[in-house]
């Protein structure tokens, strides 16, 4: 199983990524879903995920950030 977690400021998208990984990857297992960096940051020291899903712009900051 690869563990993963979706980082996006927008509901939409991570709803709709949700649905996609679900539907698409069932290998995929998506531990936590973070609305802003900070918390996306804290969930990845967390939970050490294999895969981050990642909006590249945010209110908060970039991705790359």
């Amino acid at each position: 199983m690869i563990k993963a977690i979706i980082i996006d400021d927008e509901i939409q998208a991570r709803k709709l990524l949700h649905v996609l990984i679900k539907t698409h990857c069932p290998q995929i297992s998506i531990l936590d879903e973070c609305i802003d960096l900070p918390n996306g940051v804290k969930s990845i020291r967390k939970h050490k995920p294999d895969l981050v899903f990642l909006d590249i712009q945010m209110k908060d900051g970039s991705g790359f950030d």
